[in-house]
């Protein structure tokens, strides 16, 4: 019974540790090291509203990656154009 208890007591303590302080300390590192990057540099207008990230829709062309997904909006990532089907509509050609 000893065991059975001391088991569950480990499980708690690290689940606790691992799963609640260690990810909080390390967001907060983040936070305070990586002010720009750590919320994923995000884009904002001189107002301040947030309008997208930098770091998402790049092009990679390089022999070290993977090829980037085909895009339907051109050659460029104009996330405008594919507006329509993310409301669940049907695609329209």
């Amino acid at each position: 019974m000893k065991n059975l208890l001391t088991a569950f007591l480990m499980t708690i303590v690290t689940t606790v540790l691992f799963g609640l302080i260690y990810p909080l300390a390390v967001t907060g590192i983040a936070q305070l090291v990586f002010t720009d990057k750590a919320n994923g540099q995000l884009i904002k207008r001189p107002d301040g509203t947030i309008i997208g990230s930098k770091i998402i829709g790049q092009a990679f062309s390089g022999p070290g990656y993977f090829h980037s997904r085909p895009s339907a909006a051109g050659t460029g990532y104009d996330a405008g154009h594919l507006q329509d089907r993310t409301l669940g509509q049907p695609i329209r050609s």
